[in-house]
C-alpha cells in the first residue's frame, strides 16, 4: 500500500514547484515508509509532478515509483494492489509486450498505456492511481469499483492537484481553503461526508468505481462499473451455496499473494472468521489472528467486546492469535492523533479502536485482511428486515395521492423524526438514507442557528436518493444494501479501515469487496441474503463448513464502544471545554458555542439532559467533540456570522 500526490500545473506554474511536491509526499509518509519517489516534466505549455510514497509489499526489490514505462511516454503513481495482475500480465505478453518487473504496478501501467481508460473494468482490486501520458498531455485517474482506496483532487481551471489524503493536498499554495457549510451539516447528521464533498469547498471525492481524465484544459469523471441485480439464474440453495464457497475462496485466495507476512483481523463476528478460515484452509498452515477488547475498571468487559469469542475462533483454527486489551486511558491516548489521521470531521468512534488494533497488528505483519463489505452484501444489520417490514406501511401509507405524508410534514420536528413517519414523508427513493443518524435531518432547523441553517440546503437522503435509482434490482432489500454499499461503506467504515491501519503503515485486505465477488453476490435471490428472521443466510451456511456453530449463530454484536464510560470518564473534561459548558452544563462561551452553529441553549441542553440521564446524547456529544477538535487544529477562527 502506498500513497500518492501530483499536481499538474497549465499556462502557469506552481511558485517553488519541486518544493511544494516534496512537501505534499512527505505528509504520506506514514502510508509509505519505505521509499519514496519523484517525476517531474514540463513541456508543451503544461508540467506534471508526480510523487509517491511506497509501503513494498509485492515485487521488494523492483516496481518503484512512480513509475515509466519503456519508451518514457507514461508514467505512473499508483496506491493499492491488482490481483489479477498475473492474468493480465499473461495476456499483455501474449500480445508482445515485455516486463522488466514482477509487481502489478508495471501490469497496471502498461493497461493504461496500451488501453487507456478501457483498462479500468479490467483491473481486480483496490486502488487508487494517476497516470500521466506525455504524448498527449492527458492525465488518466481512477478509484477502485467499492472505494476502498481513497483519492482526492482539488481544480480550478489552472491546476489540477490530487492527493491520497487532504493533508497532503493542503501542502499545495492553490488548494483552497474555504470551508463547505453543506459538509458540516452532513457530518452533524450521518457522522461522515459524503462523497464527492469533502470539508473543504473546493476539494473533492473521487466517488468508487469513476474514472477522471484532465486534457485540453478540462475534466471529466465516468462511472466505468455498477453490479446488476437484474440477472437471477435459476439454482438451488445447494448450488448456491457451492457457488458461493468457489467465489469466496477464489477472492481470498487472491489476496494472499504478498512478499511480506499476513495475518487477519477476527473479531469473533462469522465475517472476519470465516475470512480466516479460508485463509487457513487455503494455505494449509497457521495463521496470525488479531483482535481487541475492552477493560472496565481492570476487567475484561464482555459484554462490550468480543474477545472470547475472537479466541475460541482463533482456537479453532490453530491460529497465532494476538490479542489487545485496551483500557479507556489507552483509547483516549489515541484519541491525541484523531485530527491528525482523519483530515476532516469524522465520527465513527470504532476508528479509535481500530488505530491501536492497527498498531498492534503492525508489530506482528504488513497486510491484515479484514471482514468489512459482508454486512452490507449479504444483510447483515437486523435495520434491514425492519425497513422492509416497515415499507409495507410507508409504501401505503406514502402512495401517490395519499394525504398522510402532507399531515406528517405539519408535526412538530421531535415527531417527524420518527422512523416509519419520516418513511411516509418521503419519496420512496429517500426513504432510506444511511445508518448513522446524529441530528436528524427534521430537527435541524431547531437546533441550528439561523445563519447555518440558511446556508446549508443538502441533505444525506439526497445522495441516498440518487444511489436507490442506480440499483437495478427490484427487490426493496437489495435496493437498500446497495445505498449503503455505495455511500456508508466507503465513506465510513472504508474510511476509518483506510486511515488507521495506513496510520500504522499497515496495508488491509478486503476480500467480500473484490467486484467480481459482489457482481456474484448481486445474482443470489434476496431470500438467501435474508431468510425469515435470519440474517445473511447463506454466507452463515457457508460459515457452519469452517466455524463453530454456536459462533456462526450466535447474535450479532459489532464493535461496539463503551462510548458513555468514555464520556463519564476520560472525555468528561474535553466533552466540556468542546462545547463550552461548565461541570453543570452552564455556558462558558468558548467551544463550538462560539462558532455560530447552534442556537443558544442547544449545546447545554444537550449536555444537561445526559448527565442527569434524561437522554442519552453519547453519540452527539463524540460527534460534536471531534467537530471542535477539528476546528481547533485545522480552522480555529471559524465562526458564521
Amino acid at each position: 500500500m502506498c500513497g500518492i500526490s501530483g499536481f499538474i500545473d497549465i499556462g502557469g506554474a506552481t511558485p517553488d514547484a519541486s518544493g511544494v511536491l516534496r512537501r505534499m509526499n512527505r505528509r504520506l509518509s506514514h502510508r509509505g515508509p519505505d521509499a519514496e519517489g519523484y517525476f517531474e516534466s514540463a513541456n508543451f505549455g503544461a508540467s506534471a509532478r508526480l510523487g509517491h510514497r511506497r509501503l513494498s509489499v509485492i515485487d521488494i526489490a523492483a516496481s518503484t515509483q512512480p513509475m515509466r514505462s519503456a519508451d518514457g511516454h507514461d508514467v505512473l503513481v499508483y496506491n493499492g494492489e491488482t490481483y489479477n495482475f498475473a492474468a493480465l500480465r499473461a495476456q499483455l505478453q501474449a500480445s508482445g509486450h515485455a516486463f522488466r518487473t514482477q509487481g502489478d504496478t508495471e501490469v497496471v501501467l502498461q493497461m493504461l498505456a496500451a488501453h487507456g481508460e478501457a483498462a479500468l473494468p479490467q483491473l481486480q482490486g483496490m486502488f487508487a492511481f494517476a497516470h500521466w501520458n506525455q504524448r498527449t498531455q492527458t492525465l488518466l485517474c481512477g478509484r477502485d469499483p467499492l472505494g476502498i482506496k481513497p483519492f482526492y483532487y482539488f481544480w480550478d481551471g489552472t491546476v489540477f492537484a490530487f492527493a491520497s489524503e487532504l493533508k497532503a493536498l493542503l501542502e499545495h499554495p492553490r488548494v483552497s481553503r474555504e470551508l463547505d457549510l453543506d459538509a458540516i451539516s452532513l457530518y452533524l447528521e450521518c457522522q461522515y461526508i459524503p462523497t464527492p464533498l469533502t470539508i473543504y469547498k473546493h476539494i473533492r471525492k473521487l466517488p468508487a468505481a469513476h474514472g477522471l481524465r484532465l486534457q485540453n484544459g478540462s475534466i471529466q469523471t465516468w462511472q466505468y462499473w455498477n453490479p446488476t441485480y437484474a440477472t437471477k439464474p435459476a439454482r438451488s440453495e445447494a448450488e448456491a451455496l457451492d457457488e458461493l464457497d468457489r467465489e469466496l475462496r477464489a477472492s481470498v485466495a487472491s489476496m494472499l499473494v504478498a512478499d511480506v507476512p499476513l495475518g487477519a483481523f477476527v473479531s469473533g463476528g462469522i465475517d472476519s472468521s470465516l475470512v480466516a478460515a479460508l485463509m487457513t484452509d487455503i494455505t494449509g498452515k497457521p495463521i496470525d489472528s488479531f483482535n481487541l477488547g475492552f477493560l472496565h475498571a481492570g476487567v475484561a468487559d464482555t459484554a462490550q467486546s468480543e474477545h472470547v469469542q475472537a479466541q475460541r475462533v482463533a482456537d479453532h483454527l490453530g491460529s497465532h492469535h494476538h490479542s489487545l486489551m485496551v483500557s479507556t486511558d489507552d483509547v483516549l491516548k489515541a484519541f491525541d492523533s484523531w485530527v491528525d489521521v482523519f483530515d476532516e470531521p469524522f465520527g465513527d468512534q470504532a476508528a479509535l479502536p481500530t488505530m491501536l488494533l492497527s498498531q498492534l497488528t503492525r508489530e506482528h505483519v504488513t497486510v491484515a485482511l479484514t471482514g468489512e463489505g459482508a454486512d452490507e452484501l449479504f444483510s447483515g444489520y437486523a435495520n434491514y428486515q425492519k425497513r422492509v417490514r416497515e415499507e409495507r406501511i410507508s409504501g401505503l401509507l406514502g402512495a401517490a395521492g395519499s394525504p398522510v405524508p402532507a399531515l406528517v410534514k405539519m408535526l412538530p420536528a421531535a415527531a417527524r423524526k420518527d422512523r416509519l413517519l419520516k418513511a411516509i414523508a418521503a419519496p420512496l427513493a429517500e426513504r432510506y438514507a444511511t445508518i448513522p443518524n446524529v441530528f436528524d435531518a427534521a430537527l435541524q432547523k431547531s437546533v441550528y442557528a439561523p445563519a447555518f441553517a440558511a446556508a446549508t440546503h443538502r441533505r444525506i437522503a439526497s445522495f441516498a436518493g440518487a444511489l436507490y435509482a442506480q440499483c437495478d434490482s427490484a427487490s426493496y432489500l437489495e435496493k437498500i444494501m446497495y445505498v449503503d454499499m455505495r455511500l456508508w461503506l466507503p465513506d465510513d467504515l472504508l474510511t476509518k479501515v483506510d486511515r488507521a491501519t495506513m496510520a500504522h503503515s499497515l496495508e488491509a485486505r478486503v476480500p467480500y469487496l473484490d467486484h467480481k465477488f459482489v457482481e456474484f453476490v448481486a445474482t443470489l435471490d434476496p431470500s438467501l441474503k435474508q431468510n425469515g428472521k435470519t440474517t445473511k443466510y447463506l454466507l452463515k451456511k457457508l460459515a457452519e463448513k469452517y466455524l463453530p456453530h454456536d459462533i456462526v449463530y450466535r447474535p450479532k454484536q459489532g464493535f461496539v464502544m463503551p462510548l458513555s464510560e468514555w464520556i463519564a470518564s476520560g472525555l468528561k473534561t474535553r466533552i466540556e471545554e468542546s462545547l463550552g459548558v461548565d461541570d453543570s452544563g452552564s455556558p462558558l462561551g468558548g467551544g463550538l458555542s462560539k462558532r455560530g452553529l447552534f442556537r443558544e441553549g442547544t449545546l447545554e441542553k444537550l449536555f444537561r439532559e445526559h448527565r442527569a440521564g434524561r437522554s442519552n446524547h453519547a453519540g452527539r456529544l463524540w460527534a460534536l467533540t471531534v467537530l471542535e477538535l477539528w476546528f481547533q487544529r485545522y480552522e480555529p477562527d471559524f465562526r458564521i456570522t
